[in-house]
């Protein structure tokens, strides 16, 4: 408004035809808009009420290198495909100003956020972008290198595997529950035995719907559930569609119904191909509801590993992909070369599909930032959660600050 040309800028535009500009434009510019005028402030807020950006922002958090005191945020925009820089100030727990070496994204059935876990405490943000700490506990009792970190209902905070691997291995898949109404730290089942020497966040993909969690090894396909008000595992399956896959990941693709996806090569050396696969598990049970794969399309796959077929059997073996979302949609991609960009799907059901239930996918490839995945020692924990408008310039905030 401090522009010379400001008799230029229309501000009394009618109402419909404001809001029908407003829902084109990218989150973080919506903030912009609110200060304009009143008028445009109205139709920022009719257009988020009744068209809510629901979809999921991709979050990724890098740290240069292991002993790094800082560490940068991008977010992805779905709505504008653009990305949201945020630069070194706080650690992501709001808390202090360094990081804490084992800061990592805790999985949520609708969001997942930053947490700091060490021996003597435990700290959870607020927002995907780590602007201030909602919970501070007492550490877990045990001592844990790569667990996994989820929240169920709300109410209990699962601490999945990731143990100092004993003697006795007693410790090594041990599952502690933090009850948020009491609390209170308490021992739970281990993990199964089909996950021995698989119980760190390394090695598992991970799932969390509104009552249970769920974990799949990568490398192996075996698959359990477990549920933090019995404090149970099971049942416990393996699940292996395709020969040809050599890496699985799940997340939730709706109520307590799941989104397998697998990576493999097919064929034979040198002219084998990489293909991406993706089918639906039922929740309950833990078995495939339909056999027939959604199959990414091959132009994406080849970004996401170009030259494949230059790479020998054992750089092959690397290759893994990776998946976080909701129920509405969410990201794939090489957890190992995030810098390849990332495939980005929604779900879509057609008035057949509608009947049986079935969803299909659709796929869009999205660049990563110009600096991740560039250095050899770089780390990026990856997390995926919807943004609400006020978080947005919670952030911008801290870009001015910086």
């Amino acid at each position: 408004m401090n522009h010379p040309n400001n008799s230029m800028i229309c501000t009394d535009l009618p109402a419909d035809m404001l809001e029908a500009v407003v829902t084109k434009l990218p989150t973080v510019d919506l903030l912009s808009a609110c200060c304009v005028s009143h008028g445009w402030l109205d139709a920022v807020r009719s257009s988020l009420h009744t068209q809510p950006r629901l979809f999921p922002w991709l979050i990724l958090r890098c740290l240069p290198h292991p002993v790094a005191t800082t560490h940068w945020i991008h977010a992805l925009d779905p709505h504008s495909r653009t990305w949201l820089s945020v630069p070194p100030h706080y650690n992501s727990t709001g808390k202090a100003k360094e990081p804490s070496p084992t800061l990592n994204f805790l999985h949520g059935s609708t969001r997942d956020r930053l947490y700091a876990l060490t021996l003597s405490q435990l700290l959870i943000s607020e927002d995907p972008f780590g602007c201030s700490c909602q919970m501070e506990a007492k550490g877990p009792d045990v001592w844990r290198q790569d667990p996994v970190v989820a929240e169920v209902q709300g109410q209990w905070v699962v601490v999945v595997g990731g143990g100092f691997l004993t003697d006795e291995r007693e410790e090594e898949g041990a599952v502690e529950v933090y009850d948020k109404q009491t609390g209170m730290w308490e021992l739970a089942e281990p993990m199964p035995a089909e996950f021995d020497r698989s119980t760190y966040a390394t090695w598992l993909s991970v799932a969390v719907s509104e009552k249970r969690l769920f974990v799949i090894e990568k490398k192996t396909g075996w698959v359990s559930r477990f549920d933090p008000e019995s404090k149970k595992w099971g049942p416990t399956c393996q699940l292996r569609t395709v020969p040809s896959v050599s890496k699985w990941a799940i997340v939730m693709a709706g109520k307590e119904r799941l989104l397998l996806v697998g990576a493999g090569a097919e064929g034979e050396m040198p002219t084998s191909e990489m293909k991406v696969r993706a089918w639906e598990v039922d929740g309950d049970s833990l078995q495939v509801i339909n056999n027939k794969a959604m199959e990414m399309p091959a132009e994406m796959v080849d970004r996401l590993f170009p030259n494949f077929d230059s790479l020998d059997e054992a750089r092959r073996q690397v290759c893994s992909v990776e998946v976080c979302g909701t129920e509405h949609g969410g990201y794939m991609f090489d957890p190992a070369s995030m810098k390849n960009g990332v495939v980005m799907y929604q779900f879509q059901q057609s008035t057949e599909d509608q009947e049986t239930g079935r969803v299909e996918m659709r796929w869009e490839w999205v660049p990563s930032p110009e600096s991740v995945g560039r250095g050899l020692k770089e780390s990026v924990a990856v997390g995926c959660s919807p943004v609400l408008l006020h978080q947005v310039a919670r952030t911008r905030w801290r870009c001015f600050q910086s």
